[in-house]
């Protein structure tokens, strides 16, 4: 049942990533920086680094449950067609559960190297899963120019985009700040 369920993860990750035009990347990393507490609950923090520039760091995330924790996965989305921004990277850290839980967080780099946060989403994948929630961009299928869609994509057995819900909305200026909330929510698109 699990190996089944880590499947069905895959292949639903690998749709959703060729759809969202993320791809696999050498050009960051995971550069380990354990905490070795020997406390029952350990948490583990790590950075994302650039590869050929181990000092440029992205951010520093941390894995909550060593026990059920299966990997980080970075993908990169290139010209997003953001003011200002050159990139988006794409950390997944999954763990394994009776369900698989994925948790992930989008940096979008930009033009002076700087690195804004998104705030994470978390998603269940259990046997019937048959959504998930998802930041899409202006230059990716589905995408609206100068807007950030937080989505909850519904599929169908076959993997296959059925509906598409939007959660928040998000028009892009370069001097929004996500980290700190301020951005400026545009409600004038159709979820139908």
């Amino acid at each position: 049942m699990k190996n089944l369920i880590i499947l069905l993860i895959t292949v639903i990750s690998f749709q959703f990533t060729n759809a969202q035009e993320f791809n696999k990347t050498n050009k960051y990393t995971v550069a380990n920086r354990m905490d070795t507490k020997q406390q029952e609950y350990a948490t583990a923090l790590f950075d994302i680094v650039a590869t050929d520039n181990v000092s440029v760091k992205v951010a520093t995330l941390s894995i909550l449950d060593l026990d059920l924790f299966e990997d980080v996965t970075i993908t990169l989305l290139t010209n997003p067609n953001l003011d200002n921004i050159n990139e988006i990277i794409k950390v997944d850290i999954n763990y394994s559960t009776c369900c698989y839980h994925a948790e992930t967080h989008y940096y979008m780099i930009t033009d002076t190297n700087e690195s804004i946060s998104l705030p994470y989403i978390e998603n269940e994948f259990c046997e019937n899963t048959t959504t998930e929630v998802q930041y899409i961009f202006p230059v990716q299928k589905l995408g609206k120019e100068a807007i950030i869609l937080k989505t909850e994509v519904s599929f169908t057995e076959k993997h296959t985009i059925k509906d598409l819900k939007i959660l928040q909305s998000f028009a892009w200026n370069d001097d929004d700040d996500f980290n700190d909330n301020e951005s400026v929510a545009y409600s004038g698109i159709d979820n139908n």
